[in-house]
């Protein structure tokens, strides 16, 4: 057995309800995957985490639970999170064979779903675990408020290191990725690959909520990222 995963855009349009899944599903198959059943979760933007350690745990499309991580150790059962400018992460442990998928937006993040999903995958017992931070707002198009920042600063005042000035007076720009980094590596992750991906500038490739919104568009799309121990 392998772990393979995948980070899907606009190469695969996915209903905003979840339930027509015909375009994810050929798209799955073309990348390789073999999954019985893709599981998504109801995303809030916590730090919640399903846990899906048995197959009496596998569930439909029906009431998907209020969550933004699942863990898993089940083969051929597919994990999957949306986004569209928050953070996708992909944990795994190759070795253990247990990985696990994370919508971490800048809530999520500093809520603690990083560190809950990691807790869950060491409970079933991964030791080496490996991240993959997949395509997401990065930086230089991340202007926030100094509201904003000031709730950071308030967290830990070394989280200043994650704002830059920008040209509009009172605004900075926010390295979510790296701080999502720092989390990580808080609870003792550092195998840590980032694709660097920004959804914001990657119009072509990615869907974007902060660019829709600035484009006055009604829907922005979501991004699928999947993982599977195939």
């Amino acid at each position: 057995m392998t772990i393979k995963y995948h980070f899907f855009g606009k190469d695969c349009i996915i209903a905003r309800d979840l339930f027509d899944r015909k375009n994810l599903e050929q798209a799955m198959k073309n990348q390789g995957f073999r999954a019985s059943h893709t599981l998504f979760v109801n995303q809030i933007h916590s730090n919640e985490v399903v846990v899906v350690d048995s197959v009496e745990k596998i569930y439909g499309n029906q009431n998907l639970a209020k969550a933004d991580a699942i863990v898993s150790n089940l083969p051929n059962v597919a994990i999957a999170v949306v986004t569209a400018d928050c953070s996708p992460i992909l944990l795994f442990d190759e070795e253990q064979k247990i990985i696990a998928v994370a919508h971490a937006g800048w809530r999520g993040a500093k809520s603690g779903v990083i560190a809950n999903s990691v807790a869950a995958m060491r409970k079933l017992g991964a030791q080496e675990i490996n991240a993959v931070i997949g395509p997401m707002i990065q930086q230089n198009s991340y202007q926030v408020s100094a509201e904003f920042v000031a709730d950071f600063i308030a967290e830990d005042p070394a989280n200043s290191v994650f704002f830059v000035d920008c040209i509009e007076v009172g605004k900075k720009r926010f390295d979510l990725p790296a701080y999502v980094e720092k989390k990580l590596r808080e609870v003792n992750v550092t195998k840590i690959h980032n694709v660097g991906v920004d959804t914001y500038t990657r119009e072509q490739d990615f869907f974007s909520f902060r660019r829709s919104t600035h484009l006055g568009e009604k829907d922005c799309g979501r991004n699928v990222s999947v993982i599977e121990i195939v």
